[in-house]
């Protein structure tokens, strides 16, 4: 027993190795830049290892979304929605996304928003992958902005579903902006958004 846990174990860890770097790719170049001899050089292992553990290709580029959306999550998500009040949340997961970008968390930025732009023509279980992880960020804040008006912290009668348009859409404008280093742009996306939340705060 003792052996079959330590072997998984170092699986585990070699899975998550082969990830990171992959994700690291991808953020940059796309999925289209994953190929297992590529992944394997810049993760150290032998490419018959990722092979092992991922089977094909796509299944490398399904998991590697997987793992950039948890990355953001862990360090976006999760502290925002710890907050108390439903428009505290909002306005970390606004603010949040800015700083993941800015920090370069990951290298390209936000790996949803460049994968959208990779994909939005190609149909497919990665495009609906991704468009799956887009509704649900859209539809995070669609809930959190209903929550908040609920309570009374948004002004009433605002359109919850054209917030969310607005907010989604100037982070995928500063997301180019960030990969371009065009820092003007990107900080003018970040204003544009305090603006609108403080606008739809009645502030």
């Amino acid at each position: 027993m003792k052996t079959n846990d330590k072997r998984k174990e170092r699986g585990d860890r070699a899975r998550a190795n082969i990830l990171h770097h992959a994700t690291q790719i991808a953020s940059v170049e796309g999925l289209e830049g994953l190929t297992f001899g590529r992944v394997a050089a810049d993760a150290g292992v032998a490419k018959g290892n990722v092979q092992v553990l991922f089977g094909d290709r796509e299944a490398l580029q399904l998991a590697t979304i997987e793992n950039g959306v948890a990355l953001y999550c862990a360090t976006v998500v999760g502290p925002a929605m710890a907050r108390p009040a439903a428009i505290e949340r909002l306005i970390a997961l606004v603010e949040g996304w800015y700083t993941f970008v800015e920090q370069r968390t990951l290298p390209g930025g936000c790996l949803v928003h460049a994968l959208s732009s990779e994909y939005r023509t190609r149909p497919g279980e990665i495009r609906d992958r991704v468009e799956h992880h887009r509704a649900e960020a859209r539809q995070r804040i669609v809930d959190l902005a209903n929550e908040a008006a609920g309570a009374g912290d948004l002004q009433a009668g605002i359109d919850v579903e054209l917030l969310a348009f607005e907010l989604t859409s100037y982070q995928a404008s500063a997301n180019v902006a960030a990969l371009m280093g065009d820092e003007a742009q990107f900080e003018l996306a970040r204003r544009a958004s305090r603006q609108r939340l403080a606008a739809a705060r009645g502030v």
